[in-house]
């Protein structure tokens, strides 16, 4: 196969590299696991109720279950006097009093008590009166009328019998398994984690743990990476940082294809002497999808298909990884685990500061986002140098600047990415 130039790149736009990364995922096979275990999954197929919730008639409220009828025409002036038959606890059957329609009574009962054949109403018990009878049983006073329905909730109210509850591409979080726990199941269909490997790449590289040496730093991108893509989904393997050699990225490369469906690199895929990322991938058969992306930073942001296989290299400079994480990692990722919800939301709002430092390309910002009345403010990051780690902490969007020499003024509305799971 013969290697691309690398001197002549693949130039791509951010939307056109999301949508060749995009269309490159496939969706992945299904594997059963365990309530307990799918957390965070995705569910694999669409999920349809299979009985009603609730499946009987249940007291929404502690009192008693009246025949609504029977407290028609009751006033303070006039209460009316049900005589209370039994009790029915949570748990105990609805046929427990079964019987002919018996207006004047009531049944004592409790949250979530099945409510009995013929009584359609639930006085709470705040507002009711215990009083013995004349004939010494047990009664209730009331003194007002109670509409037909009031605190039951009645079967199927919340799900009917083979209705859709959840959508295939759901992630699994609390409330999903609540729903799920509520029709009794243990076991659920979700996609198969796609498993990644990320390869640092840089001679100045250590690892925590060990000793800082003079021209050297810690790897901190790999495991901003690996943190997100587990956020995100994904299985992963990182490996130790490896040198700017050729043939050691070369077969560092062969080694991860073997095992992992997407191999992220970062570090290496600048234009420098010793950046040998993009051309140890093209000497072992990756062909390139895009070698540069019209984006500052991480302009060198390229990836590589292997067959099914997918190679993405990300900028070694902290703002420029964190960039291609966000704005074309994470869709792919989030595609890849099986989410209907891949595709990025963009929402504008308006810049408390300006941006005044010009770019060819549209430059992406980490910026502070919140909500003011009825639009969204954006304040970009003090102290948000390309280079920098901690001044990006505070993000929780990036924010799209224009291409041009002017910037962005402060009060001019801009594009942003919320960074959520």
């Amino acid at each position: 196969m013969s290697v691309l130039n690398p001197i002549q790149p693949l130039t791509a736009s951010v939307s056109i590299a999301l949508m060749k990364l995009t269309r490159e995922m496939k969706e992945p096979i299904c594997e059963t696991v365990s309530l307990e275990d799918c957390i965070s999954r995705v569910l694999a197929h669409d999920f349809e109720g299979p009985f009603s919730l609730p499946p009987f008639r249940r007291a929404a409220m502690d009192g008693y279950a009246i025949y609504a009828a029977s407290s028609g025409g009751a006033s303070k002036e006039r209460p009316v006097l049900l005589q209370v038959k039994g009790e029915i606890r949570s748990g105990q059957s609805e046929h427990m009093y079964d019987m002919e329609s018996e207006m004047m009574t009531a049944v004592r009962i409790f949250t979530g008590a099945p409510v009995p054949a013929g009584y359609d109403a639930i006085v709470v018990q705040e507002a009711a009166r215990e009083r013995m009878d004349l004939r010494g049983f047990s009664s209730i006073q009331i003194d007002r009328a109670y509409p037909k329905g009031q605190h039951i909730a009645e079967k199927g109210e919340d799900v009917l019998n083979g209705m859709k509850v959840l959508y295939r591409g759901t992630a699994i979080k609390s409330k999903e398994i609540a729903i799920l726990a509520s029709f009794g199941q243990t076991e659920v269909q979700v996609y198969k984690k796609p498993l990644v490997t990320i390869i640092p790449v840089g001679d100045e590289l250590l690892v925590p743990g060990d000793s800082l040496q003079s021209g050297k730093i810690f790897d901190a991108n790999s495991f901003m990476v690996s943190a997100r893509l587990r956020e995100l989904g994904a299985a992963v393997i990182r490996q130790r940082p490896i040198p700017d050699c050729r043939k050691t990225i070369e077969n560092a490369l062969k080694a991860a294809l073997e095992q992992s469906e997407m191999i992220v690199t970062t570090g290496g895929v600048s234009v420098g002497d010793y950046d040998f990322v993009k051309l140890a991938a093209e000497s072992i058969g990756g062909i390139p999808l895009f070698t540069k992306v019209v984006m500052r930073p991480g302009t060198p942001t390229s990836a590589y298909r292997f067959g099914s296989k997918l190679l993405i290299c990300l900028s070694g400079n902290p703002s420029a990884c964190f960039s291609g994480i966000e704005l074309l990692l994470r869709p792919a990722i989030l595609k890849a685990v099986g989410r209907n919800d891949f595709r990025s939301e963009w929402m504008e709002g308006r810049l408390i500061d300006a941006i005044d430092k010009p770019s060819p390309y549209p430059r992406y910002a980490r910026a502070f986002v919140y909500r003011s009345e009825k639009e969204w403010m954006v304040e970009p990051l003090r102290h948000d140098k390309s280079g920098n780690v901690a001044a990006f902490a505070r993000a929780n969007a990036i924010v799209q600047i224009p291409a041009g020499g002017a910037g962005a003024s402060a009060g001019q509305e801009v594009r942003f990415v919320s960074l959520t799971i």
